[in-house]
């Protein structure tokens, strides 16, 4: 809801996320669990990508033919172990507008993961999405936010 009214406050623009490239170093390895997933088998980047534009479209300001955003996941990271039964995501990435402007934002989210590994990794995989949303948040809530989407 946050990210909603966020967005509001630019009714009339439109704009979009083309695309979002990944770093090369993001390891999704969770203790011995295997890797982190996003939801429906998409890479975090599709993940990120589909949640940035779903929220444009939610509130009213998403159109193919709008100010065309590109971006980067600068960075990936995340642990299930913090503090032993917290964790966290980091999180970070630049958008690029077609008009020449750019934003970079960065967002640490924290959560509870578990003691046992099946619980922590689970946990942390559920994490992803309010990271991510935490993420949105912040980005649209930058007053330079407003510069990227004119065109």
């Amino acid at each position: 809801m946050d990210n909603n009214q966020a967005l509001k406050q630019y009714a009339g623009a439109t704009t979009y996320l083309v695309s979002l490239s990944a770093p090369a170093d993001y390891s999704a390895n969770c203790r011995l669990m295997g890797p982190i997933q996003a939801s429906d088998g998409m890479t975090v980047p599709q993940f990120v990508e589909k949640a940035f534009n779903d929220e444009l479209k939610f509130a009213g300001v998403y159109a193919e033919g709008g100010s065309e955003l590109t971006g980067t996941l600068d960075h990936i990271e995340f642990s299930s172990t913090a503090g032993l039964t917290n964790g966290w995501w980091d999180l970070a990435w630049t958008l690029k507008s077609a008009n020449g402007r750019s934003l970079s934002v960065q967002n640490r989210y924290a959560f509870k993961s578990g003691f046992d590994a099946i619980t922590a990794c689970n946990q942390t995989a559920q994490a992803l999405g309010p990271a991510v949303q935490d993420l949105i948040r912040r980005t649209v809530s930058d007053a330079r936010f407003g510069e990227l989407i004119r065109q």
